[in-house]
C-alpha cells in the first residue's frame, strides 16, 4: 500500500489558513512530508533540512550537499533545492538557511507557520505551529501495514531473547544484546529504533539501562526491550525473563501485578478516553498492590515514524484517544538493590476494543 504525500501535503494547506506556507524543520516532520520509508540513521535525523509547503502548489525540500543525491532518490517532493559551503558544486545557496530564505521570497511567503523555532528575520512573520503532531498521531492503513511489519520483526526477535536469557547463564548483559542485535539484523531490518537495553538482576531495576559486563545469574529478571524499523516505522517492545526459567515466589508475585497492570491500561484505552485514565487504569493497580513508588515512569508514548511521538499516556496526560493512535503500553516495577519487571506492548485504539500488535509471548512458565 502506497504512502499518499498528496493527502498529507493536501491537509498541512488546510492549517496554512490566511498564512503563506507551512515550514517543516523537525526530522520526524520532514520525513512524514516527504520520505516516511527511509530509516532515521543513527542518531535519527532526516536528509532533509526543511520542507516548505506553500499556500496553494507543490512542496519544496532543501537539502544539502551531502544528502542531495540520496534525497532524489528517496524524496516524494520533486523540488529539491541545495546548499553547499564548497564553491565547486552547484547549489542554490551557502547554507539551509540562506535556501529557506531565498525560497520563501521566491514564493512570496511573508506570513509563515513552522514546526519549530527558526530565525527568518524580520523579513518574516513566523508563527510556531504543532498541528503536524496530531495529524502524526493518527496513523493511516498504510503506517498501519509498514508498523505491523517492524512489530513482526521485534516479535521475533523476543522469541529468539527468550530463549537466550533462559539459557544464558554466564553471559554478560553486553553479550546478550549483541547476540539480539545480529538476530534482528539477519531477519533484514533497516535499523534499530533504539539502543537495545538488556537489563539483569538488580540492573533490572533501572527503568532505562546502559548495558554492562555483568554476567546473567540463574534467578535473575532479565529486562530485554527493543525495537526495530522496517520501511521507515518503527516498534518498540519489553519482554522480561529469567535466567533459568525459574523466578521466585516473589518474582512471579510481582510480574503478575505488572501484566495485570498491563491488561488493565490496554483495555482502557478506548476512544474518547484521555492519556490521564489510561495510566491510571494501571497505576491504581499497582499502588493498590503497595508498589506504587515502584512505578516510576508513565504507561507509553506514541510510536510510527519516530520511537517517541505524540501522544503522551502519562498521569498528566489530557490527550484524547482517538482511533488509530499507536502507542506503547508499558508499566513496570522497579525495586533498587534487587530488579524489576516491565511489560511492553504496542496498541492500537479501535472503538471500545484496542487491538494489541506484539504477539510476544508474555505469560509466565
Amino acid at each position: 500500500m502506497k504512502i499518499n504525500y498528496e493527502r498529507r501535503w493536501s491537509q498541512i494547506q488546510e492549517k496554512i489558513g490566511k498564512n503563506d506556507a507551512f515550514i517543516s524543520a523537525l526530522p520526524g516532520n520532514t520525513r512524514y512530508l516527504a520520505n516516511s520509508e527511509s530509516p532515521p540513521g543513527s542518531p535519527p535525523g532526516s536528509t532533509m533540512n526543511y520542507v516548505v509547503i506553500p499556500q496553494s502548489g507543490e512542496p519544496i525540500a532543501i537539502t544539502s550537499s551531502l544528502e542531495e543525491h540520496r534525497c532524489r532518490h528517496e524524496s516524494s517532493v520533486e523540488e529539491i533545492r541545495c546548499w553547499t559551503s564548497y564553491p565547486e558544486i552547484k547549489s542554490d545557496g551557502k547554507s539551509a538557511l540562506d535556501v529557506l530564505k531565498a525560497t520563501l521570497s521566491d514564493i512570496r511567503a511573508k506570513k509563515v507557520l513552522a514546526d519549530s523555532k527558526i530565525s527568518l528575520g524580520r523579513s518574516f512573520n513566523i508563527s510556531l505551529d504543532s498541528s503536524l503532531n496530531d495529524l502524526r498521531s493518527i496513523k493511516m492503513p498504510e503506517e498501519v501495514e509498514r508498523i505491523k511489519k517492524a512489530v513482526k520483526q521485534s516479535d521475533l526477535g523476543q522469541a529468539f531473547a527468550h530463549s537466550l536469557v533462559e539459557s544464558g547463564e554466564g553471559l554478560s548483559e553486553k553479550e546478550v544484546r549483541a547476540e539480539i542485535d545480529y538476530y534482528m539484523a539477519r531477519q533484514g531490518i533497516q535499523e534499530n529504533s533504539f539502543s537495545t537495553i538488556v537489563a539483569s538482576g538488580p540492573n533490572a531495576a533501572h527503568s532505562h539501562h546502559s548495558n554492562t559486563d555483568r554476567k546473567l545469574k540463574v534467578g535473575d529478571p532479565v529486562i530485554c526491550d527493543f525495537g526495530v524499523f522496517w520501511d521507515g516505522y518503527c516498534s518498540d517492545i519489553t519482554r522480561t525473563y529469567f535466567v533459568g526459567g525459574k523466578p521466585s515466589d516473589e518474582w512471579r508475585e510481582i510480574y503478575q501485578i505488572v501484566m495485570q497492570a498491563n491488561e488493565k491500561s490496554t483495555e482502557a484505552l478506548v476512544e474518547s478516553s484521555t492519556g490521564h485514565l489510561v495510566d491510571k487504569a494501571g497505576r491504581d493497580f499497582i499502588s493498590k498492590k503497595g508498589f506504587g513508588a515502584n512505578f516510576v515512569h508513565g504507561t507509553g508514548h506514541g510510536f510510527g515514524l519516530e520511537i517517541h511521538e505524540y501522544p503522551s499516556i502519562t498521569y498528566k496526560s489530557k490527550v484524547k484517544i482517538k482511533n488509530s493512535m499507536a502507542v506503547t503500553i508499558e508499566p513496570g516495577i522497579y525495586i533498587p538493590g534487587k530488579g524489576g519487571i516491565r511489560i511492553e506492548d504496542d496498541v492500537l485504539p479501535k472503538g471500545d476494543k484496542p487491538i494489541v500488535l506484539t504477539k510476544a509471548k508474555k505469560e509466565l512458565y
